[in-house]
C-alpha cells in the first residue's frame, strides 16, 4: 500500500504527497492551465511564461534560481504541454525546504524584468528555428497541426510573430488570471513530512482571487501533408489516429495496443521495419493523452528510396492491429504493467502523473493502474483500432 496524503487548502490549492524512505525528494508545482487555452493572438504565451519564470523571482535572480538547486545536486527544469504548465526540482531531501523555497517562489512571485524578456524572446525564437531544423520534432508539430482543428492544432511554441509582440502586461496578466493557488497543484513525492509540506505551502501561496477557466473545444480531424527539403538525408514518416481521453477508462486499452503496435523492440512495428528488413532505425509509437484529448503517433525514419516500402508496412501493421492473439494480448499487458512500475521509480515521473490523474478522476487512482490493465479485455483493444481516419505526413529529402 501506498503512503499516500491529499489535501485541499482554505484558498483552493491542491497538495499530493507520496512518502518514501529514500533520501530524495521531488516537489512540483503545477498550473491546470497550458497551451490549450490560448487563442491565435495568445498563441506561444503559456510557453514564454514558462520560460520567465526561471529567469528571476523578486527573491532571486535567474543565476540565483539554478544554483540554490544545482549546488546541492539537484535538477531543476520545466514544461509546457496543452493542459498544464510544470515547474519542478529533485535534490536531496535534506534539502527539501530550499527546494520548495525556489519553485514555489519561481510560481508565485516572478519578477517579469523588462530587460530578461528581451533577452528571452530571442532564446524562443532560436528555439522555435532549432525544432524547424530538426524534421522529426517538426514533423511530430505537423502532425497534430493536420489532425485537429485550429486553435488547438498550433504549436505550443506559437507564432513568431506573436513571440516578438508579447509585453510584460501579456506575461503579468497570464499570471494574474491562471496562477491563482485553486488553479494551482503541489505535488511532492520523496521522504518529507506531510505536515511540513502543508505549512510550507499555506506560508508560499497567499495569492487571493479566483481562476475563471474559459471553456476549450478541441475537435479533432484527418488530413495530410508532404514537405520537401534540401539538405537531409532521411525521409520522416508519421501516422496519427485518435484515441480515448485521459479520462476513459479505455485509456488503459490505449497502451496495451500501443505496447503490441510500436513501443519497444519486440513490438510489430520494430521486428517487422527493423529487425526483419533492416529499413528504418528508428521506428515507434506513443500515446498522448491529456483531460481533453488522446491520440497514438506512429514514427519512421527512413531513406527516400525505402520511403514506400516502410509506409506500406506500416499501414499493413495498424491495420494488422484488428487482429492480436491471447498471448500477444497477455505479454502487452504484462509488458505496460512492468513498464509503469520500473518508471515509478523516478519520483518526479510519480508527482507528475498524481497530478494527471488528479485533473480527471482522483490522483490516489494512479496506484490501481495494475488493476486497471489486467481488466482490459481483447475486445477493447481491439475496438480502439476501428477508427474512421488516419492523419500521414512526411518530410522528404529533394
Amino acid at each position: 500500500m501506498n503512503d499516500f496524503y491529499k489535501k485541499r487548502l482554505s484558498n483552493g490549492l491542491t497538495v499530493l504527497f507520496e512518502k518514501r524512505k529514500l533520501p530524495i525528494v521531488a516537489i512540483v508545482v503545477l498550473t491546470k492551465t497550458g497551451a490549450a487555452y490560448e487563442v491565435k493572438q495568445t498563441k506561444g504565451l503559456a510557453h514564454f511564461f514558462e520560460h520567465m519564470l526561471f529567469k528571476g523571482s523578486f527573491k532571486r535572480d535567474q543565476k540565483q534560481i539554478s544554483s540554490a538547486i544545482e549546488r546541492v545536486g539537484g535538477i531543476l527544469n520545466g514544461f509546457t504541454s496543452e493542459e498544464m504548465t510544470a515547474f519542478w526540482c529533485k535534490l536531496p531531501s535534506k534539502h527539501f525546504e530550499r527546494g520548495f523555497d525556489v519553485i514555489t517562489d519561481m510560481v508565485a512571485n516572478p519578477k517579469l524584468d523588462a530587460k530578461e524578456l528581451e533577452r528571452e524572446r530571442g532564446v524562443i525564437l532560436q528555439e522555435m528555428n532549432m525544432i524547424h531544423d530538426q524534421p522529426k520534432q517538426f514533423l511530430f508539430d505537423k502532425m497534430k497541426e493536420i489532425s485537429y482543428k485550429t486553435p488547438f492544432a498550433w504549436s505550443i511554441l506559437g507564432f513568431k510573430e506573436n513571440i516578438k509582440s508579447f509585453t510584460r502586461k501579456n506575461f503579468s496578466d497570464w499570471h494574474n488570471n491562471f496562477y491563482c493557488p485553486d488553479n494551482l497543484v503541489v505535488s511532492v513525492v520523496g521522504n518529507v513530512e506531510f505536515s511540513d509540506i502543508i505549512s510550507l505551502c499555506e506560508t508560499a501561496f497567499k495569492q487571493i482571487g479566483r481562476t475563471q477557466m474559459p471553456k476549450i473545444t478541441i475537435s479533432t480531424r484527418n488530413s495530410n501533408f508532404i514537405e520537401k527539403r534540401e539538405h537531409i538525408d532521411q525521409a520522416h514518416l508519421g501516422f496519427l489516429f485518435h484515441l480515448p481521453k485521459l479520462g476513459d477508462e479505455k485509456r488503459y486499452a490505449c497502451d496495451v495496443m500501443n505496447a503490441v503496435l510500436g513501443e519497444g523492440m519486440s513490438s510489430r512495428l520494430f521486428q517487422e521495419v527493423r529487425e526483419k528488413r533492416g529499413l528504418a532505425y528508428t521506428v515507434k509509437s506513443f500515446v498522448e493523452q491529456e483531460r481533453d484529448y488522446g491520440h497514438c503517433m506512429v514514427y519512421a525514419g527512413v531513406e527516400k528510396p525505402n520511403l514506400k516500402k516502410v509506409k506500406e508496412i506500416i499501414l499493413k501493421e495498424i491495420k494488422g492491429m484488428r487482429k492480436i492473439d491471447k498471448k500477444e494480448f497477455e505479454d502487452a499487458k504484462e509488458q505496460c504493467i512492468g513498464r509503469n512500475a520500473v518508471e515509478s521509480e523516478q519520483c518526479e515521473n510519480v508527482a507528475i502523473q498524481l497530478f494527471l490523474q488528479e485533473s480527471v478522476t482522483k490522483a490516489e487512482e494512479i496506484y490501481k493502474y495494475a488493476d486497471k490493465i489486467s481488466e482490459v479485455k481483447l475486445k477493447d483493444v481491439l475496438d480502439l483500432v476501428k477508427f474512421k481516419g488516419l492523419s500521414q505526413g512526411m518530410i522528404v529529402p529533394v
